[in-house]
Parts: C-alpha cells; structure tokens; sequence
C-alpha cells in the first residue's frame, strides 16, 4: 500500500507523472509510513516509553524515548568490557572422574573447523561472535560522534546495516542453547559455569537494553535532517524499510535507492512470493534429513549412540526434565514446521487475493520473522557438547549430518520471512477500493 504525499486532497482516481529529470524536492516532513500496511500518518509527540501506533494495521511505528543517548553510551562501553571478558575467560568446565574439560564460547567453533564442518562453523562464528562484536562497536561509532555533534564518515552505512543485520546477532539464542546443554551435560558428569559464562549473561541483558533504548529515528535525523523526497508533491510516496524515509514514485522506479541512506527502495519486494515460495521449498526439503538423521553420536566405553532432534526431547522427557523438553521440542521441532505453514499460508493467501483476516495474518508474520532465529538453539547446543565433551573413550560428542541440515532450514526460513514483503497482504484490500 502507498500514500499520496500531498496536504491537498487530489481524485482518488487521478494518475500523477512525475518528471524524472526533475530536480529531487527534499525536507523534513513529520510523517511516517508504516512498514507493515504502507498507511502515511502524522508523527504525534509522546510520552517516553510510549508508543506511536498505526492506525490502519496496529503496528508500532515508533517508541518515545527518554535519557536514550546517556543509557545508550553507558551501555554500549559496559557490553564492550563484557564482550572481551566473556570471550577471554573459559565459559564452562566439565569433569569426569579423574578428568576435566574447559571450554571457551568459541571452542564451538574451533572444535567445528577442526572437523571441516566449515559451514557450520561460519554460521556459528558469525551469529555468536563476528555480528555482536560489530554491533557493539557501530554503538560506539554511532553514539560517541552524535555526543560531540560531530559527523564522521561511514555512519549512514553503519546505521543502516545495525537496523539490517539485528536478527542475525544471536547471543540470546546462545544463552539458551547453553542452558540446554548444561542440563544434558549434568546427568553425565559435574559442570561449573566459568568467569566468562556470568560475564556472557549479563553481557545479554546489557546488549538488548542497548537495543530498546536506541532511538534510531533521532540518529537518522542527525545524520540526514531531510526524511522526505520526491519530484513531484503529488507523486506516490513509498518507505525506505530502513531509514523510514518517504520516497517519491519516480525515484524508487529511476533509481531504486533512498537518498537518505541508500539502501535499496522498491514498491514492493521484487518477485517477492516467487523468492519466498522457493526459500520454502528448499527449506521444507532440509527439514526431513535434519529430522531423520542424527544430530550428534555419544560414545561412552565403547558404546556408540545416535540422537536425533525427536530422540533427544524424548530423552530429556525421561529425565523429568519436563519443561527443558518443551523448549526444545518449541524451538527445534515444532518452530520450524509452524514457519513453513505459516508462510505457506501467507503466500497462498496474496495469490488468492484474499481479503478478511488481514491483522491476524500480519500478527502471524510478524511472530514468524520473531521466533525464527530461536531454532538455532540445537545448533548451539551441538556445538558446546562437541567442543567440551571429549573424554576420549570414556565420553565423547561428535557431530553429524543433521546439524547441518538442521541450521540450513533455520537460515532458509529467516531469509524467506525477510523475502516476503507483509504490504502484499493490504494489497488486495486497497485494490478493492479502488475498484
């Protein structure tokens, strides 16, 4: 759905060309486009910690806040000590018998590599080391020149991939994938949590109060003042889902980038469905290896076993670890099957043009693109065991083909949910007006 951007009101059917060769009109305007429906509205002061709620699809547009520059350097120092303390200190230490085994966060990783899991591994590094570290030092980038009022180069790229790549960053989804583990690790032998693992949980809490008190609508205004730009005042108007900048028609179909911050515009996502549909197919492909092979071999004395994500609810069921085994069982089995129905049914439903039910399909989009990264749990939890149990013939973990599988429908589906674009799902309901 697009806004006309024009104080007047023009016909509802009135067609407007704008000139491309025309010089870009460009100014502050206190507007805002939603991301999810398209609806043009008027920016209203609030409260801090308030919210600015669409008014066509009930989405939050914008949240009001307070003491955000203080809290957000403050924060954003206090994640980079932690950062280092957490990745310097061993994370956790696992004894058996006579015998004992440390681990670092990123042993995972080393411990991958070693056995040229390398795609794993990447995954890994990337997701739990590579991201939050960029993360934490664009804060600094970003902060620190806006306290001194001072401009530095590269912060339009830097804002925008820190809004871009957030999902991506998922030391959260670690935390929990180590919490899993811990409790497989002490029906086998005696765990204690290391320096770096308490210096990890709060690091956690830290870096995602850091997210909630960023106001990136203030930094964006500080480093481009201008929020609206077009050609023509009565030219369609589209958002920069990045920067929400409102775009001119004539710009999006000349050049495809916000002038703003120069991140890619489009009316819609190009072939959207066709990109989704086939992210889906891929994905629901991986989902019967990932589930039947085995995820990880234990070899205890001589005795070799196999477990696979089902196996290994069924195990922690049997332990009495009820509510561990609906966590995994949520995030491994059930997660990844609700998203490949969910935006199945999605697309299906642009197709057909269906036009009831509109908020609650936005709200099932909206809790797939949320829940999607936390599948990576088990690939998280395979990647401590592997790196901290390894006892020789007494105890050992050893990945398999299953993990890799099983991450690669993860990434498939998240990459399908930021495929499909949710303005489709208004379409068909700003089509009927038009009619």
């Amino acid at each position: 759905m697009q806004r006309k951007s024009t104080s007047t009101t023009p016909s509802p059917n009135a067609v407007v060309f704008a000139d491309p060769e025309a010089e870009v009109f460009a100014v502050n305007k206190n507007w805002l486009l939603c991301h999810s429906c398209g609806e043009l509205q008027k920016v209203v002061a609030i409260s801090a910690e308030s919210e600015m709620i669409c008014c066509n699809c009930n989405s939050v547009l914008h949240i009001g806040r307070s003491k955000w520059l203080g809290w957000g350097l403050s924060l954003a120092v206090t994640s980079l000590v932690l950062f280092f303390l957490s990745n310097a200190f061993p994370f956790m230490t696992l004894e058996v018998g006579s015998q004992s085994q440390t681990a670092t966060i990123l042993d995972g990783f080393w411990a991958l590599f070693d056995r040229n899991q390398w795609l794993l591994a990447s995954l890994v590094l990337t997701t739990v080391f590579l991201f939050p570290l960029f993360e934490i030092f664009s804060f600094l980038y970003l902060l620190i020149p806006y306290n001194l009022n001072k401009k530095v180069p590269g912060q339009r790229i830097i804002l925008r991939w820190l809004t871009q790549a957030q999902d991506w960053s998922m030391l959260e989804v670690f935390l929990l994938g180590m919490l899993v583990a811990s409790v497989k690790l002490n029906d086998m032998a005696i765990l204690h949590f290391e320096k770096g693992a308490y210096a990890f949980f709060i690091l956690v809490s830290v870096l995602i109060l850091a997210y909630l008190k960023l106001d990136r609508r203030r930094l964006w205004s500080w480093i481009e003042t201008n929020n609206y730009f077009c050609r023509d005042e009565l030219e369609w108007v589209y958002d920069c889902q990045v920067c929400q900048a409102m775009v001119g028609k004539s710009i999006v179909e000349s050049t495809g980038q916000c002038p703003r911050c120069h991140a890619e515009v489009h009316k819609r996502i190009p072939n959207s469905l066709q990109k989704t549909t086939a992210l889906i197919i891929a994905a629901t492909i991986l989902y019967i290896p990932a589930n039947i092979l085995p995820i990880m071999t234990y070899s205890s004395l001589g005795v070799v076993e196999t477990d696979t994500i089902f196996s290994g609810v069924v195990e922690l069921i049997t332990a009495e670890l009820y509510w561990i085994a609906i966590v995994v069982f949520v995030a491994s089995i059930l997660v990844p099957i609700a998203k490949l129905v969910v935006l199945s049914y999605l697309v299906w439903s642009v197709h057909t043009k269906m036009k009831t039910g509109v908020r609650h399909r936005q709200f099932l989009y909206k809790l797939t693109e949320f829940v999607g990264r936390w599948s990576m749990v088990d690939v998280f939890v395979v990647t401590m065991l592997v790196a901290i149990v390894q006892f020789g013939f007494v105890y050992t973990v050893e990945p398999e083909p299953a993990i890799i599988a099983f991450g690669a429908v993860v990434v498939l589906t998240m990459v399908a949910a930021e495929s499909f674009d949710p303005r489709l799902l208004w379409d068909a309901l700003e089509n009927e007006d038009t009619e």
